[in-house]
């Protein structure tokens, strides 16, 4: 199948859930515009065509009917309770930062995005902070930065807390575990419409369930985060190295995975590699940052300021701060597509992944725009322990014991979605060609990242057997009519019984 057949396929797929008593979208907006008529915008505004293209990727702009902008979980309350009603088909929008067509936005439905949920409350003590689900990474940082906080979250500015229902690497992730590990209560709109807390004392099977769960048990308005004290400032930025020093830097990686990660939980690296198609270039430009205010990298990470480098953006900053100087790299409304996979962390392989997709992607360099990118983030046996520490989650992580899991990540980015058909099939078969280069040496393990996956992976499924019938089980429990499987057809979903 052609990429550009895949938003004809959701379509097609959306459709086909439909009752056959089912209302009209068209016949949905206006109902949900005589509801709440300030909250509802119809195509020909301007706030509809600022919704329908705030999008990280342009895989993700699609044609909704209309555009609902709740400020409250009551809003949102009665919107679903339409939306089942009628049998009308919606999606959730976080921060819009996924590459999957239909994964915050739909065609032919209802465009739900949360920014208006603000939520945002700090505890007397300082240990937990409840957010709204319309903040962004940079917005929870800028407003936690000044009570010398911070939460596990996402690394960039501009991302939303959709990773807190997938997986969540981010900056304390060798000492605290992944974010969704780190969310204390969820508040979230059911499909029966009620809204309730999902946290380790009520609903505590829910709770779980959305720890990976995505956007299958409902519309999470809220999340309660965990928070860090810190000393005010940490130190951080960006190393980047040209491409005659990359093999070096490869073994730098791996050091940090297996020994800087595991021996120091706070250190934090975030490994990349690019290829730059129009100048024909490699580099490495990581964000290396230790979570304490000094003034230097300790000893353990010296390693990356070892190698020659051409530029260091490395200072005593907050965490806000780096969030948007990582943010400023990534630019918004090129097509992007991500796929991920994961593996036993390995030296040798992880030579062989990066200049395997350095030579792959000298192929499509006459594609305007076109840039590779390719980020190794280890896994610690630590990060695991907590999450099992915190109640457990839907991964399937646990089976890796004291070996170090590196989630293997490729993304490519282009100019116009002309050329979709040439770079995106073959960039899924690339990946596929590096999981069996990975299965060959007996190094693959069967976790794919739910927030870096692409859109045909079966993320969901590689929690492993166990942790999606219990998925089924909770869907059953809460969602026995599949609302969000029917109405809600974009993201990845729960699997099929």
């Amino acid at each position: 199948m052609g990429f550009s057949d895949v938003f004809a396929t959701l379509t097609i797929l959306s459709a086909s859930v439909r009752f056959a008593v089912a209302a009209p979208t068209a016949q949905c907006c206006e109902s949900l515009l005589g509801l709440m008529p300030i909250d509802t915008f119809m195509e020909e505004s301007a706030t509809y065509e600022t919704e329908n293209t705030d999008f990280w990727s342009a895989t993700e702009i699609l044609e909704p009917s209309c555009v609902f902008l709740p400020d409250s979980p009551e809003k949102v309350a009665q919107a679903v309770n339409l939306f089942v009603q009628n049998d009308c088909k919606f999606s959730i929008k976080g921060g819009g930062h996924s590459a999957i067509p239909g994964a915050a936005s739909i065609h032919d439905g209802i465009l739900m995005p949360m920014e208006k949920l603000r939520t945002f409350d700090i505890s007397p003590d300082g240990s937990l902070a409840k957010v709204g689900s319309g903040y962004l990474m940079g917005e929870i940082y800028a407003g936690l930065d000044p009570a010398n906080l911070t939460a596990m979250i996402g690394r960039y500015a501009k991302v939303g807390l959709g990773v807190a229902l997938g997986a969540g690497v981010n900056y304390l992730v060798n000492k605290n575990g992944l974010a969704i590990d780190n969310v204390v209560s969820f508040e979230i709109v059911l499909a029966n419409s009620t809204i309730v807390n999902a946290n380790a004392t009520s609903h505590p099977e829910l709770f779980k369930a959305l720890k990976g769960g995505n956007n299958n048990f409902g519309v999470v308005t809220a999340f309660t985060l965990a928070t860090e004290k810190t000393d005010g400032s940490i130190y951080g930025g960006v190393i980047s190295y040209a491409e005659s020093y990359l093999d070096q830097v490869l073994d730098v990686v791996y050091d940090y995975s297996v020994r800087q990660a595991v021996d120091d939980h706070l250190t934090h690296v975030l490994p990349q590699y690019g290829y730059n198609g129009t100048t024909d270039e490699a580099t490495n430009f990581s964000p290396v940052m230790y979570n304490k205010g000094v003034y230097e990298l300790p000893e353990i990470m010296q390693g990356w300021l070892d190698i020659p480098h051409f530029n260091s953006t490395l200072h005593n900053r907050q965490y806000h701060d780096l969030a948007v100087e990582l943010n400023e790299a990534f630019a918004d409304g090129l097509v992007q597509e991500q796929r991920v996979f994961t593996v036993y962390a390995d030296a040798q392989l992880y030579k062989d992944l990066w200049n395997n997709f350095h030579a792959w992607c000298k192929n499509y360099r006459h594609i305007p725009g076109f840039f590779g990118f390719h980020v190794n983030m280890p896994i610690t046996p630590n990060a695991v322990q907590q999450g099992i520490a915190k109640g457990g989650n839907s991964l399937g992580l646990e089976d890796a014991g004291d070996r170090v899991l590196g989630a293997i990540y490729f993304g490519v980015t282009f100019n116009s979605m002309d050329d979709a058909d040439e770079v995106l099939p073959a960039h899924d078969d690339f990946v596929k060609s590096q999981q069996a280069l990975a299965e060959s040496r007996g190094l693959l393990h069967k976790y794919i990242m739910l927030t870096y996956s692409g859109w045909d992976q079966p993320a969901i499924e590689s929690y492993g057997e166990e942790n999606v019938q219990n998925l089924l089980s909770v869907q059953a429990a809460y969602d026995p009519n599949k609302v969000f499987q029917r109405l809600v057809p974009g993201g990845q979903k729960l699997p099929s019984q």
